[in-house]
């Protein structure tokens, strides 16, 4: 495999989570921490985009402190890690409401799950199979089963359903309002608010320090990284990429097995 190099580093860079910066087992491998640490000290600005929720992120704070922002649930939340800033664009309660109706429709015993306020609920109780569509390495609680007034008013950061349900349909249903990302990952699909993506969550950053997008680099494997790889002058692909994210990548790396981000920003600083 050949891979690439940057001309020129860029002053900020986007990384994925899972499939990215982790390795296939969920950990960050030290080599990966220390060429972090190294782009940070040169003044890289470094920003965690991941679909997962602070809960699930929490785990590796420690590894991950050099980072400067995390973007959570694919851009619904944006935080500055010296906490003096914050973004939070949940989907309407008309919206879920809406496609919490339009999945029992097309399925009598449908399953929900919204994140609200870094807690996962359900619109039922689940199976042991079910929690296992949600269910990250870290998450261990239990799904708080919501009321149907409660299902009317909360507005979510991201909602969940199982892939098995028509993806297709939902997509058109609600194209105007949401985001369905497909992951190639997990058996499930995540939707958040039509403006929202991990892109919207670096544009955003970008604007606070006057950064341009031609200045920001991104690495990522999966669906939920195609917008940032279209904002982001300088978009990694990982070995193990999907080829729909691969073939809009300006630049390659070797997998998260293999330390393909820490490779990539080795040669960045060696510029």
């Amino acid at each position: 495999m050949s891979i690439h190099v940057t001309r020129r580093r860029p002053k900020a860079a986007a990384f994925d989570m899972d499939g990215t910066l982790l390795r296939s087992d969920g950990t960050l491998s030290a080599r990966t921490e220390q060429a972090l640490r190294a782009y940070s000290e040169s003044g890289g600005i470094i920003i965690v985009a991941t679909g997962r929720p602070p809960r699930l992120v929490l785990p590796l704070f420690p590894q991950l402190a050099v980072a400067d922002y995390f973007i959570y649930n694919n851009g619904a939340v944006v935080v500055s890690m010296s906490g003096d800033w914050r973004v939070e664009q949940p989907i309407s309660n008309d919206t879920a409401y809406r496609l919490h109706q339009h999945v029992l429709n097309h399925h009598s015993d449908g399953i929900c799950i919204w994140e609200v306020a870094d807690t996962w609920h359900a619109n039922r109780p689940l199976s042991e199979e079910e929690k296992a569509y949600f269910l990250g390495p870290a998450d261990q609680l239990e799904p708080l089963i919501l009321s149907e007034q409660s299902i009317r008013e909360l507005k979510p950061s991201k909602m969940l359903l199982p892939r098995i349900y028509d993806v297709d349909n939902l997509s058109d249903t609600f194209q105007s309002e949401l985001n369905v990302y497909r992951l190639s990952s997990a058996p499930c699909v995540e939707l958040a608010p039509r403006t929202i993506s991990k892109a919207s969550g670096v544009e955003g950053i970008a604007l606070r320090h006057g950064l341009s997008s031609v200045e920001i680099g991104a690495f990522g494997d999966d669906y939920n990284d195609m917008a940032m790889f279209r904002y982001c002058g300088h978009s990694v692909a990982m070995h193990n990429a999907i080829p729909e994210l691969a073939s809009i990548a300006k630049d390659t790396t070797a997998s998260n097995d293999e330390d393909g981000v820490a490779i990539k920003l080795e040669q960045w600083l060696q510029q």
